[in-house]
């Protein structure tokens, strides 16, 4: 929920508690920040106190979720950065290739980083059995990701599937009572189809895809 500017997303991670009625949650609070401002201290593991994000969030009290009372509940709070990194024109030195994040790191928005490993290792895969464990392999790898993969980096750049957040704002500054008055239910699912294509997540297209790496007999 919420905006460009400033989003929260919370999903439970763990059963009910059957004493206490209570779950586990993860949660994440979103705030952008201008870069030419600077990111002191900015690390993955850097544990903060509330009052450097909860402020802004002090207003969030929905009848079915109070997010600064859940923000309050947490144990320990800690802060990363969203980040990416500029699209490269190589990921291949020598016998060295980078797949995953090391070669494409993009900004957090499309679920997409650590399953877009999974992908990059499973089409290597496919090409050592094409080329053999050799540098026609690496090299068959790069030319077949490296120009999607980039363009793929600069979408998420571009906010990626939340993208649509700032078309709301802009129809309705961020306010509704139904956002069927506000975008069609059939505007949010092609926006979704055409990120999702251009993710390889695009479920029909998908399951009818033959195996990146064929199935073969074994004795």
């Amino acid at each position: 929920m919420g905006s460009l500017e400033q989003r929260f997303v919370h999903y439970p991670i763990g059963p009910v508690d059957p004493e206490t009625g209570l779950q586990l949650q993860n949660w994440i609070a979103e705030l952008t920040v201008d870069p030419g401002d600077g990111l002191p201290d900015s690390s993955w593991n850097k544990q903060v106190d509330l009052d450097a994000f909860l402020p802004a969030f002090a207003n969030w009290d929905f009848d079915w979720l109070n997010i600064p009372d859940l923000i309050r509940s947490a144990p320990t709070v800690w802060e990363f950065p969203m980040v990416d990194r500029d699209p490269v024109d190589h990921w291949v030195d020598g016998n060295v290739l980078l797949i995953g994040d090391a070669a494409h790191v993009m900004y957090p928005v499309g679920s997409n980083g650590a399953s877009q490993a999974v992908v990059d290792a499973r089409i290597l895969g496919a090409k050592f059995m094409e080329h053999g464990v050799q540098s026609a392999a690496l090299a068959a790898f790069q030319n077949q990701l490296l120009e999607p993969m980039n363009s793929l980096v600069l979408r998420n750049r571009g906010s990626g599937p939340i993208g649509i957040l700032g078309d709301i704002d802009e129809r309705c500054g961020g306010v509704f009572d139904n956002i069927d008055d506000v975008i069609p239910q059939a505007e949010i699912e092609a926006y979704m189809a055409r990120y999702k294509a251009a993710a390889g997540f695009a479920r029909d297209e998908l399951n009818a895809a033959p195996s990146t790496i064929p199935h073969t007999l074994q004795s």
